[in-house]
């Protein structure tokens, strides 16, 4: 049974709450963006219940408390355990992707799915509740949304047993969605016979080309990658929602947003960037530092501000390739060089633990690998990026920062390939020296203003954040009208309530 560890407000301020429910996918690119995505709806009045596992519950649930204590008191931010059942290949514990290599990631995001049945049960059990509501005075508001992951399609399924509707939280952008869509239902690769041939991606509103070069190395030749087969059907099933919402905002993805509400016909809401409001307040050197979304590091706040202090403003090159990114040792050998060939300043976050089965040096890196969560903070932060783009999406989003918004420069393609040693040099040198690198941190600082507006008060993005909560709120009037108590001739004639929203 799930344990659902809530804050404790009024029952009766709670009843005039829409309650929704976010099933985020286990990955640590997946779990922080829901758990923003929870704070924001929380601080707009809604109930949120969180949900997934006992050991995501752990480390998440500080958080939760640091919100509730400094920030929002009134937040209602529930997260709700449900345990994982046991993984055949995965040792017991693994409740996350940051804990098992890349390859084994396919075996995490099919098991999720049995998490459904439990996920069914507490759904059912807050119907219930909510049947009593005039009899129980710890009753809240059952929910009248899921929110699924695009990788949590069977919780389109859950929710319909229900009649609550589900809506679908892209944790990245809609420029790369709209690209993957076009690949996975056209596959335009497969006529392409070499490598470096460069081909059309059709069906889309803006010009894309590429190289099989550059594409995910699951991508290239699905066919013999049984779990593209997976991601495809997950990715078009998550299509089927009432809504999407993107992390990302209208003023610098638009041709994306614009196209996946041509293709959908679908409400898309765009609420990004998702972030700490102190990204947008901070100048960044301490919100890098001192932000509490990932892991603590071996070397201390105070000594890294020190160093960091002591360089000049915009002299250092931060590596950071997020928590699933693995390079090899020729791969660390040759970025290392480079780095150290330019001269620069660089400081180079390097994940602790290396699984006994992985081979190669233990990596980091923030040049960046273009994971979407790194992205927007970057751009959030107004600073010109170093490219090598590893899996997944990654290639699209590192094509839109390059191509698109130029505040990038590539150094290397994808997880397959080798960077060369001159290239790094070079790039580094670009950025932190030459006048295009800093033509490049203008654009960058421009795109910081407009995600900064856009989230302020009557920006795009606050725009849509704000329809998006009327739109729960219309789906909680509407249970609050379909079971209300029946009056003495609805009685008498054994009319049943309607516990159905839509």
């Amino acid at each position: 049974m799930a344990n659902d560890n809530s804050g404790g407000h009024g029952s009766k301020a709670k009843l005039r709450k829409p309650h929704v429910v976010a099933v985020p996918y286990l990955g640590q690119g997946h779990l922080i963006p829901f758990l923003e995505l929870t704070k924001l709806l929380a601080s707009q009045g809604l109930i949120v219940s969180y949900i997934t596992t006992p050991g995501n519950v752990a480390r998440l649930q500080h958080q939760v408390n640091e919100v509730v204590k400094s920030s929002n008191p009134e937040a209602d931010i529930r997260l709700v355990s449900l345990p994982m059942p046991p993984i055949e290949g995965v040792p017991p514990g693994i409740e996350s992707t940051e804990n098992v290599p890349l390859h084994m990631n396919g075996i995490l995001m099919k098991s999720s799915r049995k998490l459904a049945p439990q996920l069914e049960q507490w759904v059912e059990l807050q119907m219930k509740n909510a049947e009593n509501r005039n009899k129980n005075d710890s009753f809240s508001s059952p929910p009248v949304c899921l929110i699924s992951d695009m990788f949590t399609s069977w919780v389109h399924r859950s929710g319909a047993k229900f009649g609550v509707p589900t809506v679908v939280f892209y944790t990245s952008g809609a420029f790369p969605m709209s690209v993957m869509h076009s690949f996975m239902k056209y596959t335009p690769q497969k006529n392409v016979e070499g490598d470096d041939e460069y081909f059309d991606v059709p069906n889309l509103c803006f010009e894309f080309r590429m190289r099989k070069s550059d594409m995910p190395v699951t991508m290239r030749d699905p066919e013999t990658h049984p779990m593209q087969e997976f991601v495809t059907e997950e990715l078009n099933q998550s299509m089927e929602g009432q809504g999407l919402i993107f992390n990302t905002f209208y003023e610098m993805d638009s041709v994306g947003i614009d196209h996946i509400k041509s293709l959908t016909g679908r409400p898309v809401w765009s609420i990004g960037p998702i972030l700490p409001k102190k990204v947008f307040d901070a100048e960044g050197v301490e919100l890098a530092i001192g932000g509490s979304r990932g892991k603590a590091a071996d070397i201390s706040e105070a000594e890294c501000l020190q160093w960091l202090h002591s360089r000049n403003p915009k002299s250092v090159v931060f590596v950071c390739f997020g928590s699933q990114s693995t390079l090899n040792e020729e791969q660390t050998g040759v970025l290392a060089r480079g780095l150290e060939g330019s001269k620069q300043a660089f400081l180079w976050a390097i994940k602790r633990v290396q699984t006994a089965n992985e081979t190669g040096l233990p990596e980091g890196a923030f040049l960046s690998h273009c994971g979407w969560n790194s992205t927007l903070e970057s751009i959030s932060l107004g600073v010109p990026m170093i490219t090598w783009p590893m899996f997944a999406e990654q290639p699209f989003n590192n094509y839109l920062l390059v191509n698109q918004l130029r505040i990038a420069e590539q150094i290397c393609s994808t997880m397959d390939a080798v960077a060369k040693e001159e290239v790094v040099k070079k790039a580094v040198i670009k950025l932190l020296v030459e006048e295009e690198g800093e033509n490049m941190r203008t654009r960058a600082q421009e795109l910081r203003n407009k995600a900064k507006m856009a989230v302020q008060k009557d920006g795009s993005s606050y725009v849509n954040l704000q329809a998006f909560v009327e739109y729960m709120r219309e789906l909680h009037e509407k249970w609050m009208a379909a079971t209300h108590r029946p009056n003495e001739g609805e009685a008498k004639s054994g009319k049943k309530r309607v516990c159905r929203i839509l």
